[in-house]
């Protein structure tokens, strides 16, 4: 489902993926959560979110989209803070 919510955001002639923020899984960082910006995404790819720095993330490890500071996608499980 994430996915489908970037996909939107990416392509849809009055979204812009860089009013948005996503949280996800982040094993280390604080709290085991990261939050980027959605202008550091480089590309969507079939099984990964893809960023500027070469880093793939699995769309199953995201947790929370932010967009224009309304949260427009939360998933559901106990990682979700």
């Amino acid at each position: 489902m994430a996915k489908r919510i970037l996909d939107l955001m990416l392509w849809h002639p009055k979204r812009d993926i860089s009013n948005c923020k996503i949280t996800f899984l982040h094993r280390g960082g604080p709290g085991n959560l990261k939050t980027i910006n959605g202008s550091d995404i480089k590309k969507l790819d079939q099984v990964f979110l893809i960023l500027e720095e070469d880093v793939h993330i699995p769309y199953h490890r995201i947790v929370k989209i932010y967009c224009e500071n309304n949260l427009i996608w939360k998933k559901c499980g106990k990682n979700t803070k």
